[in-house]
């Protein structure tokens, strides 16, 4: 998470091109999804429902495919929004925001998960992770060849 008090198509932009350079380990960036603010949409279409706007440019220009929420339904965002309510909430007690997010998704279980064993969102990621195995499977049933290989 980049944390940033700006709100503009450059400022968002400017956090797309830090994320796609800081977390090349993770993969390409593939897919935001994003309200209907201004800074990512232009609410202001012609006829055929295209519009210039810098950011939806930008995502075009670097094959990123741009998901909007649908307006009206908060629970399109809710996880997101929730957890920057948390953050706004707790901010203070932490030194930097990394500090919180080692505490969010290392240190602190989570009642949505197995909660009974006290999992924390780091050991469902990993829980949740494909494995080799997994991978193997989906080769064969796509017709990639023999998984036992």
């Amino acid at each position: 998470m980049i944390e940033t008090d700006a709100r503009s198509g450059d400022a968002s932009i400017e956090l797309l091109d830090e994320v796609r350079t800081e977390y090349t380990d993770t993969g390409e960036l593939l897919e935001v999804i994003t309200d209907h603010g201004t800074e990512f949409y232009a609410n202001t279409r012609d006829d055929h429902g295209e519009a210039d706007h810098q950011f939806e440019s930008y995502l075009a220009d670097n094959d990123i495919k741009q998901t909007l929420c649908q307006v009206g339904r908060p629970q399109s965002n809710g996880k997101i929004e929730r957890f920057f309510q948390t953050y706004e909430k707790h901010r203070w007690r932490f030194d930097s925001l990394e500090a919180f997010l080692e505490y969010y998704n290392q240190d602190r279980p989570h009642q949505s998960l197995r909660y009974d064993e006290l999992e924390t969102p780091a050991e469902a990621f990993d829980r949740l992770l494909p494995t080799a195995q997994d991978a193997a499977s989906l080769a064969v049933a796509d017709g990639g060849g023999d998984a036992t290989k």
